[in-house]
């Protein structure tokens, strides 16, 4: 018998207590819940639910498989791993005796590193193909990001030091951009809250946009170390499919002016994709905006300073 082992990290913005209770606790409720195609039911043969139980997964519609079994052999509440085995079934090819499976979230910033390393018990001298594996980790990732949350990154810079970038498109971005393109911003207006974190505000669009709104809520300013972050709650321009967008900002000084790191978060209904060019033309519009709040800020010197 051989043992061909792999390992691979994937990350999350859901803290690592959070993502253990629902993904592992939780997961044979939340997963047919969330993913049916992919998993139609789960039911417990053996055990308590604890080490030692055996329980058989129904696949769902989308699956080319019919059921596997699984049996957990390990849980560790306080660290965050969890150790199972799928022992049985029609996903498991003649030549596999068992796949076990060692998952361990650790903490990274306000989200998660997901580790997760697997064991091929194989029968006799069979080799595990690539393409296998690469399968088992795409499927490991699209249930992750089923549960809710696709993230982006981006970076970009401009010529103007951190401050004075931070005072005009985080303090007072939203006024400065309806009075520097009217036609992408018609007006703001605040519905609740005096501008600090937790104010609600409502940005209607100009005439050259195709949505109406959308509801934006600040969830952080930090002035001393320029980090603006918000999201997008309601309106027209954001689909049925998503539930909000956040955005967290970071200004870092460079000895040409900024580095504007930008991550975003798309809080999702279900199984949805994030198509390329949706967050193309996001990215655009946020550059065609800096460069306009960047002009304003060379010709007028003196403004937020």
């Amino acid at each position: 018998m051989g043992v061909f082992t792999y390992e691979f990290e994937f990350t999350s913005v859901i803290p690592p207590a959070r993502l253990y209770n629902a993904f592992v606790l939780d997961a044979d409720n939340l997963i047919p819940k969330i993913a049916p195609q992919a998993v139609k039911s789960t039911e417990i043969l053996e055990g308590d639910g604890g080490v030692g139980t055996i329980k058989k997964i129904n696949f769902g519609e989308g699956s080319t498989y019919s059921y596997v079994k699984h049996k957990i052999d390990g849980v560790d509440k306080d660290n965050f791993v969890y150790q199972y085995s799928v022992i049985e079934g029609d996903a498991i090819s003649e030549t596999i005796e068992k796949i076990s499976y060692e998952t361990k979230l650790v903490a990274s910033g306000s989200g998660s590193v997901i580790k997760s390393i697997s064991h091929y018990h194989t029968k006799g001298d069979v080799e595990i193909k690539e393409e296998h594996v690469k399968a088992g980790k795409e499927k490991a990732s699209h249930l992750f990001k089923i549960m809710g949350v696709f993230t982006y990154e981006s970076e970009s810079t401009s010529v103007i030091p951190p401050a004075r970038l931070f005072n005009a498109t985080a303090l007072d971005g939203d006024k400065l951009i309806a009075k520097l393109a009217p036609q992408a911003v018609k007006s703001v207006e605040i519905l609740e809250g005096d501008g600090g974190a937790g104010t609600i505000m409502k940005i209607s669009f100009g005439e050259s946009s195709t949505y109406g709104y959308v509801k934006k809520r600040i969830d952080a300013i930090d002035k001393e170390n320029f980090v603006y972050k918000y999201s997008m709650i309601e309106g027209d321009a954001i689909s049925e499919t998503i539930e909000k967008i956040s955005y967290e900002t970071m200004l870092v000084a460079s000895s040409n002016g900024s580095i504007i790191k930008r991550t975003c978060h798309y809080h999702t209904k279900g199984d949805v994709e994030i198509k390329e060019e949706h967050l193309k033309a996001g990215k655009e519009k946020a550059s065609q905006l800096l460069k306009l709040v960047e002009n304003y800020l060379l010709e007028h010197q003196d403004a937020y300073n």
